[in-house]
C-alpha cells in the first residue's frame, strides 16, 4: 500500500514564508554587492592648503599671498591626511613638506635654519583646522623639528628647502584612525618674523610639497610604521607661496631616509 503525505495548511504557509524569505535575503546580498563593487576606491593619500585643511565648503586656499612689509604676521598652513584602512595604537607622525623657490641660490628671507637670516620662522602646534577631524582627539603636541636648505637634492639643489615636523601624544594617549576620514596631523605656521631686515626672496614665488607622512603605532615587539605619500583623490599635496609661477612643484622627489640623519643633529 503506498503512503501519501499530505501538508497541512500551517505547514504550506510556514514553507511558502520560508521561501519568501530565502528570496528576500538573496535580493539583498546582490544589492549590497552591487553597492560595494559601485563605491569608490578609498581616497588615502596627503591634502596640504593654507588656512584650512581641503574639504569640501572650507575656506582652504592654494595660494598664500603676503605684501612683504611687517614682521607679526603668522599664515597657518595645514597639512591633512586620509588613510585606505583603520589603524590603531597611533602615537606619532613625522611629516615631511619640500619646498621649491624661484630662485638659486636661495635668497635671505627663505633663510630659516639656525644662524639663517629668518632663524625661527617655522613653528608648529596642535590647533585645529575648521573642517578636518582632529587625529589626536585633541591631546596632541606638535613641534619644529628642522629646515634644511640644499635638500631634497635635484638639478637645482641651491633653490630647494626641507621642512620637518613631529606630532604625537604620550603613549597612554594613542588614538585609533579610521579609515577614509580627513584627519589633520598638525598646524604650521610659516612666521613673517624679520620680514623687513631679510626682504630679499619674500616675494619671490615657490612652491610646497606635503611630500609624506611617517605614522608610527604602539605594536609588539616593535612598533609599526605606516608610510603615505602623494596626494589623497580630490585633493592636492601641494600649495603655492606668492602666485608660485617659476617654481617647480616636480623638482621635489619622495626621499624618506632625511629623517633619522635630521634627528641627530636638532636633538
Amino acid at each position: 500500500m503506498s503512503r501519501h503525505t499530505v501538508s497541512s495548511p500551517k505547514v504550506s504557509s510556514l514553507r511558502r514564508a520560508r521561501r519568501a524569505h530565502d528570496a528576500m535575503a538573496a535580493l539583498l546580498v546582490a544589492a549590497l554587492d552591487a553597492c560595494l563593487a559601485a563605491r569608490p576606491a578609498p581616497a588615502a593619500g596627503l591634502s596640504l592648503a593654507w588656512q584650512d585643511c581641503r574639504t569640501a565648503g572650507s575656506v582652504a586656499a592654494n595660494n598664500a599671498a603676503f605684501g612683504c612689509a611687517v614682521d607679526i604676521q603668522e599664515i597657518p598652513l595645514f597639512p591633512s591626511f586620509t588613510l585606505a584602512a583603520a589603524i590603531d595604537s597611533v602615537y606619532s607622525m613625522e611629516l615631511v613638506i619640500d619646498v621649491d623657490v624661484d630662485a638659486d641660490p636661495l635668497p635671505a628671507w627663505w633663510h630659516m635654519e639656525p644662524g639663517g637670516c629668518r632663524a625661527n620662522a617655522w613653528t608648529a602646534d596642535a590647533a585645529l583646522a575648521g573642517s578636518c577631524t582632529d587625529g589626536w582627539n585633541g591631546r596632541g603636541n606638535a613641534a619644529f623639528q628642522g629646515w634644511i636648505p640644499g635638500t631634497p637634492a635635484g638639478a637645482s639643489p641651491g633653490r630647494h628647502a626641507r621642512l620637518l615636523v613631529a606630532a604625537g601624544v604620550l603613549a597612554a594617549d594613542a588614538v585609533h584612525l579610521d579609515a577614509n576620514v580627513p584627519y589633520t596631523a598638525c598646524r604650521v605656521l610659516l612666521r613673517t618674523v624679520n620680514t623687513v631686515a631679510c626682504n630679499d626672496g619674500c616675494a619671490t614665488p615657490a612652491c610646497m610639497v606635503f611630500n609624506s607622512l611617517l605614522i608610527r603605532r604602539l605594536h609588539l615587539p616593535s612598533d609599526e610604521e605606516v608610510f603615505l605619500s602623494g596626494p589623497e583623490v580630490g585633493g592636492s599635496d601641494r600649495v603655492v607661496w606668492q602666485g608660485g609661477v617659476g617654481a617647480d612643484c616636480q623638482a621635489v622627489p619622495v626621499r624618506r631616509t632625511t629623517w633619522g640623519a635630521v634627528k641627530a643633529l636638532y636633538r
